[in-house]
């Protein structure tokens, strides 16, 4: 297992996630108010007591503020940074009409809608530029093995059957598989399939799956026990056994100590159970096959029951598909798939804990992103800008809930002043904001007591 950063790394690593994502978020609300000349009279990163700031030629105030979990533009004609409406009954005309709540209603749902829109569009972008710069994988959901345990197999998936579809909705590759079967545990879906030419459809019961990172964080997914490419070398690990016995790239794994190689997923989870072993591994390369002795590697992790352990690791990968090479157009099309898929995952999340399906304690707050955050800084800068672009999904997710005192919440007042065709009353308004903004600062609170019980510090 893989220590985790240091203090000082991982709160470098959560400003750099949160302050750019906050300035990005805060800046889509701003610019698209001064496209519609609304005044802004403040523009703060963070919260509470200013810091330190300036005040620009057009007379806002620009700001750091104490507390740096978000941050706000308030507009001309904003009682506070929640945007609720202020009595304007003292204002001179030039100055009631550079104020916010003054603009047509389409103006001030553009405003809104442009701070989560921008995160979004950060996502996407970071994404695309993934799929410009490395390529897609081109590979078909075709079953080539399963794991020890496989759920698939269980229901009756056969080896070389074509997955089609899941719960009706149609996959052209392994990736797209995951959004309708990981978020599910304890759940049946419907696979579709193509067997020999023929249509089959297979329920397909979800098991609980409790998975663990390098750094001991743990998931429970659903998993189906699939692999979808044959076993076959496609890259090596850092100081891999493999490797230094003479395996290639390229290499077709045929049996491990005479016992045939059904897929990657089974041959990690026999290795796994022989650190530090001498095992015999039987290839094809071309024609010819081969049986190579490999001393495999003893790697430290943590086990099922939380408790530290040694598996055995080979040091390979298999081939995942081909890798394409794809213009500006497709990667844009490949970061708002991906971003798309996310914001789904996440919305199944949120809707299973209010079904009871998943625990309150798999919520997460601003500790657990900190210590998420400098993780993946420790990994390197693109893992790095991936957390950052999901995080970044997660802020226009989060701000799109119809909660007031959010920008969801704004959106959906303006949706009830468009059915009314009258905005709701500022007394209303200002309760529903202040009821809001208490119903998120207590589930801050509340997360972020989740986060500090889950640190090993309290035994979690």
């Amino acid at each position: 297992m893989t220590a985790s950063p240091g203090l000082i790394t991982t709160l470098f690593a959560f400003l750099l996630v949160l302050g750019p994502l906050v300035l990005i978020h805060e800046l889509g609300h701003y610019l698209v108010g001064r496209l519609f000349g609304v005044k802004a009279n403040a523009f703060s990163i963070g919260f509470g007591k200013e810091l330190f700031g300036w005040t620009d030629r057009r007379g806002t105030r620009w700001k750091i503020s104490a507390v740096p979990l978000g941050g706000y533009v308030q507009f001309a004609g904003d009682m506070n940074p929640a945007s609720a409406a202020a009595d304007d009954s003292n204002l001179t005309p030039q100055e009631r009409s550079e104020t916010f709540h003054v603009k047509p209603l389409w103006q001030r749902a553009l405003i809104v809608l442009a701070g989560p829109l921008t995160n979004l569009i950060l996502a996407i972008l970071i994404f695309a530029a993934f799929s410009f710069a490395y390529g897609k994988i081109v590979a078909d959901p075709i079953v080539y093995g399963f794991a020890e345990t496989s759920d698939a197999r269980d229901a009756g998936l056969r080896v070389q059957d074509r997955i089609v579809a899941v719960d009706g909705n149609n996959v052209e590759t392994p990736y797209d598989i995951g959004q309708y079967v990981t978020p599910y545990p304890g759940r049946t879906v419907a696979l579709a399939v193509d067997r020999d030419g023929r249509r089959v459809v297979v329920p397909v019961r979800l098991h609980d799956r409790t998975v663990r990172d390098q750094f001991g964080n743990e998931g429970r997914i659903a998993d189906l026990g699939i692999d979808f490419a044959p076993a076959v070398i496609g890259h090596f690990a850092v100081d891999s056994p493999a490797h230094k016995a003479g395996l290639k790239i390229g290499d077709r794994l045929l049996a491990v100590d005479g016992k045939a190689v059904n897929g990657f997923a089974a041959l990690a989870e026999t290795i796994a159970t022989m650190p530090g072993r001498t095992v015999v591994v039987t290839v094809a390369r071309g024609d010819e096959r081969l049986t190579v002795p490999v001393t495999l590697a003893a790697v430290p992790t943590v086990g099922p029951d939380g408790k530290p352990t040694t598996i055995g690791r080979l040091g390979v990968r298999n081939s995942r598909g081909l890798i394409e090479p794809v213009g500006v157009g497709e990667a844009l099309q490949l970061g708002v798939t991906q971003s798309w898929s996310t914001m789904r995952m996440m919305g199944a999340g949120i809707g299973q804990i209010f079904s009871g399906e998943r625990s309150v304690k798999e919520l997460g707050g601003p500790i657990k992103i900190a210590k998420y955050s400098g993780e993946q800084f420790s990994l390197g800068w693109e893992e790095f800008v991936a957390f950052v672009g999901l995080i970044s999904i997660n802020l226009a997710f989060i701000n799109l809930l119809p909660i007031p005192g959010l920008d969801g919440g704004h959106l959906a007042f303006y949706a009830a002043e468009c059915i009314r065709r009258k905005p709701l009353g500022l007394r209303s308004q200002e309760w529903a904001i202040r009821t809001g903004v208490a119903l998120v600062l207590a589930l801050m609170l509340f997360v972020t007591v989740n986060d500090l019980v889950s640190l090993p510090i309290f035994g979690g």
